[in-house]
């Protein structure tokens, strides 16, 4: 399964990068013109007419290739190949020259050695990340996987949560060590709760642009939900693993204190981010009142923590469905104006990853990647169960698809008529993909990991 995985995920990640690296698919040129098409390209790497690559699409171009890289490397490590690394940094530039030679046929693209070098340079790192994964992580990684599944379920989910809020943290990956750069965001901290005064408003009279806006209730009350669910399972697990430690109430209270500090202070780093005291208010305030849910529930009203270990998830996904909906719906700006109807409803929001396209940024990546995952874990939890029940998985693959693409469609919906919102055929497709992930991993993890386990509890 381990190879045949590999294999389609390589597949999916090669048509993904052909897909959004020649959207729009208009060919305006044939090959009679390519020789005018090649005296077109600005061979000077990193440089364009309108001046220097910047730094977002340099780094965009990287990051695109190394998930080629990576899958390549172990396609051919379960085949058992040689000089793998040098066959998948080929293999990525190969990729990335058919690319850029089919681009010189694209009206709205362009074909640059600078792409071309950020892609193979991607394919390397890929790789090297997946010869050092494979000879020397793989086994570690696996075994703290399977330990913490094994005896700590929950412990493990809290742990993939705090990893990957720590990465949301640190986009668009734009880091800044310079004096001035350092300066501009200290210049732009926000100490005052439920406002927004930046310290250089206050105190050096250098006022920013987000001086000039008003507090954005709907993305605190965002924050706070999920971190509502996720501090519902953070007292979960204490009451599961950890209430018989030296010091776990204190460190209950203190630890998600430090690391929502830790993130906001790394936020000092990253350019076009903001530290701001709100982010720690509303994400520990929503952790805390997880807590509180988990207690009210389960002290005051007597109702004991339930044997079937899953079953204890139904509150805080409750919560996240809620979290969803608010994220989705937000910041609840509707009108019937048709100048803003009109506005969305234009061919580039009906062909899928077209925005991708249009506003070439890692944000734009980020954005693709929260939607996809938003609803796999209610599609994981649903999987699960009905998988309990009897249920064959080209069910649950066509129900959770269906669910997702359904509350997809419904979000997306409501934002043809948001002003600040754009809504788009690539998001109600992440949706469905997230559904169909969260099948997939359960599907996994009873082909794969549930045999693994009872090897383990055996020996």
């Amino acid at each position: 399964m381990q190879k045949k995985i590999v294999t389609y995920l390589l597949i999916f990640c090669a048509l993904f990068i052909i897909y959004n690296t020649l959207i729009p698919f208009q060919f305006e040129y044939n090959l009679n013109d390519i020789t005018r098409q090649i005296k077109k390209i600005e061979w000077t790497p990193y440089f364009t007419p309108e001046g220097r690559v910047s730094l977002t699409d340099v780094v965009g171009n990287i990051l695109l290739f190394i998930p080629f890289g990576f899958l390549f490397y172990m396609f051919l490590l379960y085949r058992d190949k040689k000089n793998i690394i040098i066959k998948s940094i080929i293999a990525g530039a190969i990729l990335s020259f058919l690319i850029e030679f089919t681009q010189l046929f694209i009206a709205e693209r362009n074909t640059a050695p600078h792409d071309f070098i950020n892609n193979t340079l991607g394919s390397v790192i890929g790789a090297i990340a997946a010869s050092i994964y494979s000879s020397q992580l793989s086994a570690i990684s696996r075994k703290i996987f399977f330990d913490l599944f094994k005896a700590k379920p929950f412990a493990l989910i809290v742990l993939i949560i705090g990893v990957a809020q720590s990465i949301s943290a640190i986009m668009p990956f734009t880091v800044t060590i310079s004096v001035s750069g350092i300066k501009k965001s200290i210049k732009a901290i926000n100490f005052i709760p439920f406002h927004y005064q930046s310290v250089g408003k206050l105190f050096l009279h250098a006022p920013n642009n987000n001086d000039l806006l008003p507090f954005d209730f709907t993305l605190f009350f965002e924050d706070f939900l999920f971190w509502m669910a996720v501090g519902y399972i953070v007292i979960l697990c204490y009451h599961l693993y950890w209430k018989n430690f030296k010091n776990a109430k204190v460190l209950m209270i203190i630890a998600p204190l430090i690391y929502f500090s830790i993130l906001e202070f790394m936020q000092l780093f990253i350019v076009s981010r903001t530290t701001d005291i709100n982010d720690i208010i509303s994400s520990y305030s929503g952790l805390i009142s997880g807590y509180l849910i988990f207690l009210i529930i389960h002290s005051v009203l007597k109702k004991p923590i339930k044997t079937e270990i899953i079953d204890n998830l139904k509150i805080p996904l409750f919560i996240y469905f809620i979290f969803i909906l608010f994220a989705g719906l937000r910041p609840f700006d509707w009108t019937l104006s048709s100048d803003i109807i009109n506005r969305d409803l234009v061919p580039g929001s009906l062909i899928p990853f077209y925005a991708y396209f249009r506003t070439h940024s890692l944000w734009s990546i980020f954005d693709l990647m929260n939607s996809i995952l938003y609803f796999m874990p209610i599609s994981l939890f649903l999987s699960h169960k009905l998988r309990n029940k009897g249920s064959h998985f080209l069910f649950i693959y066509l129900l959770t698809i269906i669910c997702g693409l359904s509350i997809g469609l419904g979000i997306e919906v409501s934002q043809l008529f948001s002003a600040k919102r754009i809504g788009e055929i690539t998001d109600v497709l992440s949706y469905g993909l997230g559904g169909a992930l969260g099948t997939f991993l359960i599907y996994y993890y009873e082909k794969e990991i549930k045999p693994k386990l009872s090897l383990l509890t055996e020996s």
